[in-house]
């Protein structure tokens, strides 16, 4: 069916290519923070900085679990490990301030801009979900307004309907409710973060997850696909149409120069040097071609010579044939009355 005009197969000829109304995806849902925004390391970050305004350093070990655990756990257990002199709200409400200044104007994610562009291109209906508030999502949109018009269905974190966050599934619930006949069948979720893979596999839905560098595989044992980058993903795989080759840019044009008239002179006596040049090859070529024809055309003469020649002897040969022939009927016809005479004499004598 469709995605736009609802209409079963054959395809539609007026709203989509024939490609969009293949059974396949239909519907994908993007994560903002871990799959557009490469925000992936920037609460890491935070918290890292954060620790350092104490003198402390966090330990690896205690970074790790960062991505499943809520805030306000992360921020007690950072506290208490690392020995902080101050509260867990305070510790949490300083790294919500180093992040929300980290995440003001967030990079877009290597490939996600072409994603994006080319599955609404091909009907693909899409959602965005944000852990952030509706105001701070308008800060992180700032000057990318035009791309994220894309997005037919957005949910944050202060929405009315969403009671319970990350790592349940409710937000990714309540987005295939918004986007229609999305279901667990036709609907792709891309997600970066641990909390939001658990969720869509909870939400039995298929997640790609494009996670931070280093972490562990067995973190990521829920999706149905892992990617450094999202330039590595091919809608192919899931039965969309393919990412469609870029032209080549257009070569820029040399831009025009003001020749001086001596350089304009010489110009031309080059273009008149060059000019006598091509006729005398073109002379030369054709004198080559001329003096090939009549070597061409000698042997053909003295073959046709040589013809003639054994034609005549052929000719001679049967004259001389035919002389001999007659030479013999000759001298049989004499021969013939001498033996007659032989026996008349042989008679009377007898």
């Amino acid at each position: 069916m469709c995605n736009r005009c609802r209409r079963p197969p054959p395809p539609c000829p007026i709203c989509c290519p024939p490609s969009c109304c293949e059974p396949r995806i239909c519907y994908c849902i993007f994560d903002l923070e871990s799959a557009v925004f490469d925000t992936r390391n920037i609460y890491r970050r935070a918290v890292i900085d954060i620790a350092a305004s104490y003198n402390r350093e966090v330990p690896e070990l205690v970074l790790l679990p960062i991505g499943v655990m809520a805030t306000g756990e992360m921020a007690e257990l950072i506290v208490r490990k690392c020995k902080i002199p101050a509260t867990w709200e305070q510790f949490l409400l300083q790294v919500n301030e180093r992040a929300s200044e980290l995440i003001s104007n967030p990079p877009l994610m290597d490939g996600v801009e072409r994603l994006v562009r080319h599955l609404h291109k091909c009907c693909i209906t899409l959602a965005l979900i944000s852990s952030s508030c509706e105001k701070l999502y308008c800060q992180k949109i700032r000057g990318r307004e035009a791309f994220f018009e894309h997005f037919e269905t957005l949910i944050c974190a202060d929405d009315p309907q969403l009671k319970r966050p990350k790592p349940e599934p409710d937000v990714y619930l309540i987005a295939m409710s918004r986007l229609g006949e999305a279901d667990t069948g036709n609907t792709l979720v891309f997600d970066g973060s641990i909390k939001g893979v658990q969720a869509a596999a909870d939400a039995r839905l298929k997640v790609i997850m494009v996670p931070e560098r280093g972490l562990p595989y067995c973190w990521s044992e829920l999706s149905a696909l892992r990617l450094e980058s999202l330039e590595q993903f091919k809608p192919e795989w899931f039965g969309m149409a393919p990412l469609s080759k870029e032209a080549p840019r257009p070569k820029p044009k040399p831009s025009p120069m003001v020749e001086s008239p001596g350089q304009s002179m010489d110009k031309q006596q080059s273009r008149e040097e060059q000019e006598s040049g091509e006729q005398q090859e073109s002379r030369e070529q054709q004198q080559e071609g001329d003096d090939a024809g009549t070597e061409e055309k000698e042997p053909k003469v003295v073959e046709i010579a040589e013809n003639e020649a054994s034609d005549k002897e052929e000719t001679g040969s049967k004259r001389a044939s035919r002389n001999w022939d007659k030479i013999r009927s000759s001298v049989r016809k004499s021969l013939r009355p001498s033996r007659k005479v032989e026996k008349d004499n042989a008679s009377t004598k007898e």
